[in-house]
């Protein structure tokens, strides 16, 4: 049986995410890290890489559909902060300043969230099938990774099994990849699945 983080796990978990999130603020002040701007009309370029990923389990134990369905809207909103995005040649693209924190007046809701192990609900979660997806696509095409982080825990089928995965947590473990070209990022849902794509682009 899996051992339920107890309230003094979590206000230390807390209090060393608030450390972490000074450090990386500083940090993102001198790597000149941005937000990159999005153009949906901005079409053409070369695909470079393309991840597919299902957004339903429905193996999952009935108590898990509410959180599923959270994870959908978590990712909805993350792709509508997404799609279009277009990141200059050798600069770095980074999952955070792009998508900004999850909150309930952004559009996240609850969702399932992979914290120490244990399978949690907590606003934005989920978010992790979209930076799992983008760093797929980084790795196909072929582009530098500045950071990534690694799942602690293997979900059977999942990208973690593959060493393909990239986990995210708001805002100190982040991922990060660069390209000597320009390119454009493009992140849509169909009912039953994500789709990522990377694009080359010109300078926007």
């Amino acid at each position: 049986m899996e051992k339920l983080p107890t309230v003094y796990d979590n206000f230390f978990f807390q209090a060393k995410a608030t450390c972490f999130r000074a450090m990386r603020g500083c940090r993102n002040s001198v790597d000149q890290i941005n937000k990159w701007p999005c153009d949906l009309r901005s079409g053409g370029g070369v695909l470079l890489a393309e991840s597919r990923s299902l957004l339903w389990d429905h193996s999952a134990p009935h108590a898990e559909k509410i959180l599923q369905a959270g994870k959908v809207q978590n990712l909805r909103s993350a792709s509508r902060a997404l799609d279009g995005c277009r990141v200059p040649a050798n600069r770095q693209f980074s999952f955070w300043s792009q998508i900004g924190r999850p909150g309930r007046l952004t559009g996240y809701v609850q969702g399932r969230e992979l914290r120490q192990g244990c399978m949690i609900p907590s606003i934005g979660g989920g978010l992790c099938q979209l930076s799992n997806a983008l760093f797929a696509c980084a790795l196909q095409a072929g582009f530098a990774i500045h950071e990534r982080h690694a799942h602690t825990r293997a979900i059977p089928g999942s990208m973690t099994e593959s060493g393909q995965d990239a986990t995210v947590f708001w805002n100190y473990v982040d991922l990060r990849f660069s390209s000597r070209r320009g390119f454009r990022v493009g992140s849509i849902m169909t009912a039953a699945d994500l789709i990522v794509r990377l694009w080359t682009c010109d300078e926007p």
